[in-house]
Protein backbone atom coordinates (compact mmCIF):
# COMPACT_ATOMS: atom_id res chain seq x y z
CA UNK A 1 0.00 0.00 0.00
CA UNK A 2 1.30 3.32 -0.76
CA UNK A 3 1.77 5.95 1.76
CA UNK A 4 -0.49 8.53 0.40
CA UNK A 5 -3.17 5.50 0.59
CA UNK A 6 -2.94 5.21 3.86
CA UNK A 7 -3.75 8.73 4.12
CA UNK A 8 -6.75 9.12 1.88
CA UNK A 9 -7.26 4.78 1.31
CA UNK A 10 -7.34 5.91 -2.24
CA UNK A 11 -6.71 2.69 -3.73
CA UNK A 12 -9.73 0.97 -2.69
CA UNK A 13 -11.84 3.14 -1.89
CA UNK A 14 -14.67 3.12 1.49
CA UNK A 15 -17.14 3.54 -0.77
CA UNK A 16 -16.29 0.63 -2.92
CA UNK A 17 -15.62 -1.84 -0.18
CA UNK A 18 -19.11 -0.96 1.43
CA UNK A 19 -20.54 -1.90 -2.48
CA UNK A 20 -18.73 -4.88 -2.36
CA UNK A 21 -19.89 -5.61 1.06
CA UNK A 22 -23.55 -5.35 0.20
CA UNK A 23 -23.32 -7.21 -3.06
CA UNK A 24 -21.96 -10.25 -0.81
CA UNK A 25 -25.18 -9.59 1.58
CA UNK A 26 -27.19 -9.10 -1.50
CA UNK A 27 -26.34 -12.74 -2.93
CA UNK A 28 -27.00 -13.82 1.27
CA UNK A 29 -30.33 -12.80 1.19
CA UNK A 30 -31.01 -14.49 -2.06
CA UNK A 31 -29.56 -17.34 -0.84
CA UNK A 32 -32.49 -17.20 1.51
CA UNK A 33 -34.88 -16.89 -1.35
CA UNK A 34 -33.54 -20.11 -3.21
CA UNK A 35 -33.80 -21.54 -0.09
CA UNK A 36 -37.49 -21.16 0.75
CA UNK A 37 -38.86 -21.70 -2.81
CA UNK A 38 -36.51 -25.04 -2.81
CA UNK A 39 -38.74 -28.64 -3.13
CA UNK A 40 -36.96 -30.24 0.81
CA UNK A 41 -34.54 -32.20 0.53
CA UNK A 42 -30.91 -32.14 -1.51
CA UNK A 43 -31.82 -29.20 -2.67
CA UNK A 44 -31.87 -27.17 0.25
CA UNK A 45 -28.93 -29.05 1.82
CA UNK A 46 -27.22 -27.88 -1.19
CA UNK A 47 -28.48 -24.07 -0.60
CA UNK A 48 -27.88 -23.91 2.71
CA UNK A 49 -24.42 -25.31 2.53
CA UNK A 50 -23.69 -22.70 -0.18
CA UNK A 51 -25.23 -19.99 2.00
CA UNK A 52 -22.64 -20.63 4.86
CA UNK A 53 -19.91 -19.92 2.55
CA UNK A 54 -21.52 -17.16 1.01
CA UNK A 55 -22.02 -15.49 4.87
CA UNK A 56 -17.67 -16.46 5.40
CA UNK A 57 -17.25 -14.00 2.03
CA UNK A 58 -19.03 -11.30 3.46
CA UNK A 59 -17.27 -11.44 6.49
CA UNK A 60 -14.21 -10.85 4.40
CA UNK A 61 -14.82 -7.93 2.74
CA UNK A 62 -16.16 -6.75 6.67
CA UNK A 63 -12.91 -7.67 7.81
CA UNK A 64 -11.00 -6.17 4.81
CA UNK A 65 -13.03 -2.89 5.34
CA UNK A 66 -12.16 -2.56 9.16
CA UNK A 67 -8.32 -3.79 8.36
CA UNK A 68 -8.59 -0.53 6.15
CA UNK A 69 -10.29 1.63 8.92
CA UNK A 70 -7.68 1.09 10.94
CA UNK A 71 -4.61 1.65 8.75
CA UNK A 72 -5.84 5.15 6.98
CA UNK A 73 -5.30 8.49 8.33
CA UNK A 74 -8.03 10.13 6.96
CA UNK A 75 -11.20 8.63 5.67
CA UNK A 76 -13.76 10.57 3.14
CA UNK A 77 -16.94 9.82 5.55
CA UNK A 78 -16.64 10.11 9.55
CA UNK A 79 -14.84 6.81 10.83
CA UNK A 80 -17.77 6.35 13.37
CA UNK A 81 -20.31 5.91 10.20
CA UNK A 82 -17.99 3.59 8.12
CA UNK A 83 -17.89 1.34 10.97
CA UNK A 84 -21.83 1.34 12.15
CA UNK A 85 -22.79 1.48 8.16
CA UNK A 86 -20.85 -1.68 7.62
CA UNK A 87 -21.44 -3.35 10.28
CA UNK A 88 -25.62 -2.96 10.30
CA UNK A 89 -24.83 -4.54 7.10
CA UNK A 90 -22.67 -7.17 8.30
CA UNK A 91 -25.94 -7.98 10.73
CA UNK A 92 -28.50 -8.08 7.98
CA UNK A 93 -26.32 -11.15 6.73
CA UNK A 94 -25.99 -12.69 9.73
CA UNK A 95 -29.89 -12.91 10.15
CA UNK A 96 -30.26 -13.69 6.56
CA UNK A 97 -27.88 -17.00 7.17
CA UNK A 98 -29.51 -17.51 10.01
CA UNK A 99 -33.15 -17.54 9.13
CA UNK A 100 -32.31 -20.49 6.77
CA UNK A 101 -30.69 -22.11 9.64
CA UNK A 102 -33.52 -21.75 11.81
CA UNK A 103 -35.80 -23.66 9.49
CA UNK A 104 -33.62 -26.59 8.79
CA UNK A 105 -33.32 -26.53 12.87
CA UNK A 106 -37.17 -26.47 12.98
CA UNK A 107 -37.83 -28.23 10.43
CA UNK A 108 -40.83 -26.17 9.28
CA UNK A 109 -42.16 -25.41 5.82
CA UNK A 110 -41.90 -21.19 4.87
CA UNK A 111 -45.63 -19.99 4.83
CA UNK A 112 -46.47 -17.30 3.11
CA UNK A 113 -44.98 -14.38 5.24
CA UNK A 114 -41.69 -15.60 5.11
CA UNK A 115 -41.63 -15.29 1.04
CA UNK A 116 -42.67 -11.82 1.55
CA UNK A 117 -40.66 -11.21 4.00
CA UNK A 118 -37.57 -12.48 2.16
CA UNK A 119 -38.77 -10.88 -1.18
CA UNK A 120 -39.24 -6.94 1.23
CA UNK A 121 -35.88 -7.59 2.52
CA UNK A 122 -33.94 -8.31 -0.89
CA UNK A 123 -35.78 -5.21 -2.02
CA UNK A 124 -34.40 -3.00 0.88
CA UNK A 125 -30.88 -4.53 0.23
CA UNK A 126 -30.93 -3.29 -3.09
CA UNK A 127 -32.09 -0.31 -2.31
CA UNK A 128 -29.25 -0.04 0.53
CA UNK A 129 -26.58 -0.74 -2.93
CA UNK A 130 -28.03 1.67 -4.68
CA UNK A 131 -27.74 4.12 -2.24
CA UNK A 132 -24.29 3.53 -1.18
CA UNK A 133 -23.03 3.71 -4.88
CA UNK A 134 -24.45 6.85 -5.37
CA UNK A 135 -23.14 8.21 -2.25
CA UNK A 136 -19.71 10.02 -3.73
CA UNK A 137 -21.54 11.32 -6.76
CA UNK A 138 -25.12 12.01 -6.09
CA UNK A 139 -26.10 12.86 -2.50
CA UNK A 140 -30.04 13.57 -3.22
CA UNK A 141 -29.94 10.29 -5.31
CA UNK A 142 -28.36 8.39 -2.35
CA UNK A 143 -30.74 9.78 0.22
CA UNK A 144 -33.86 8.65 -2.08
CA UNK A 145 -32.57 5.24 -1.82
CA UNK A 146 -31.79 5.29 1.59
CA UNK A 147 -35.75 6.54 1.91
CA UNK A 148 -36.57 3.73 -0.06
CA UNK A 149 -34.64 0.77 2.10
CA UNK A 150 -36.34 2.61 5.25
CA UNK A 151 -39.87 2.09 3.47
CA UNK A 152 -39.82 -1.26 2.50
CA UNK A 153 -38.36 -1.76 6.44
CA UNK A 154 -41.79 -0.69 7.06
CA UNK A 155 -43.52 -2.66 5.09
CA UNK A 156 -41.46 -5.87 7.02
CA UNK A 157 -42.67 -4.82 10.61
CA UNK A 158 -45.93 -4.69 8.92
CA UNK A 159 -45.51 -8.55 7.61
CA UNK A 160 -44.03 -9.37 11.19
CA UNK A 161 -46.98 -7.77 12.77
CA UNK A 162 -49.55 -9.47 10.66
CA UNK A 163 -47.85 -13.07 10.64
CA UNK A 164 -47.89 -13.26 14.54
CA UNK A 165 -51.22 -11.73 14.62
CA UNK A 166 -52.40 -14.64 11.95
CA UNK A 167 -51.78 -17.41 14.63
CA UNK A 168 -54.88 -18.60 15.94
CA UNK A 169 -55.81 -20.02 19.34
CA UNK A 170 -55.72 -23.63 18.00
CA UNK A 171 -52.11 -22.88 16.69
CA UNK A 172 -49.66 -25.62 18.32
CA UNK A 173 -47.49 -23.72 20.83
CA UNK A 174 -44.36 -25.51 19.66
CA UNK A 175 -45.11 -24.91 15.83
CA UNK A 176 -45.96 -20.61 16.85
CA UNK A 177 -42.23 -20.52 18.96
CA UNK A 178 -40.20 -21.78 16.01
CA UNK A 179 -42.36 -19.98 13.27
CA UNK A 180 -42.12 -16.48 15.67
CA UNK A 181 -38.49 -17.12 15.58
CA UNK A 182 -38.10 -17.06 11.47
CA UNK A 183 -40.24 -14.23 11.50
CA UNK A 184 -38.12 -12.39 13.89
CA UNK A 185 -34.48 -12.84 12.47
CA UNK A 186 -36.58 -11.71 9.17
CA UNK A 187 -37.41 -8.44 11.26
CA UNK A 188 -33.86 -8.07 13.03
CA UNK A 189 -32.45 -8.03 9.00
CA UNK A 190 -35.09 -5.11 8.43
CA UNK A 191 -33.94 -3.25 11.61
CA UNK A 192 -30.61 -3.44 10.10
CA UNK A 193 -32.00 -1.85 6.90
CA UNK A 194 -33.12 1.22 8.79
CA UNK A 195 -30.01 1.56 10.76
CA UNK A 196 -28.08 1.28 7.39
CA UNK A 197 -30.41 3.81 5.52
CA UNK A 198 -30.18 6.16 8.78
CA UNK A 199 -26.41 5.99 8.73
CA UNK A 200 -26.62 7.05 4.90
CA UNK A 201 -28.92 9.77 5.75
CA UNK A 202 -26.45 11.19 8.44
CA UNK A 203 -23.38 11.19 5.52
CA UNK A 204 -25.16 13.02 3.02
CA UNK A 205 -26.53 15.66 5.78
CA UNK A 206 -22.68 15.96 6.44
CA UNK A 207 -21.31 16.29 3.43
CA UNK A 208 -24.23 19.14 2.71
CA UNK A 209 -22.51 20.58 5.85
Amino acid sequence: MRWRDLLTGTSDSFPQLLSRQLEETLLMVEAVLHYIAAPTGNAREQIAQDAGEQEHRADAVRRELMDRLAQTFVTPFDREDINELSRAIDDIADYAENTIKEIRLYQVEPDQFIHDMVATLHEAVVSLADAVATLNQDGQASNRHALTAKSLENKMEGLYRKAIAGFSPDTPVHYMIKMREVYRHLSNAADRVDLAANVINSIVVKQNL
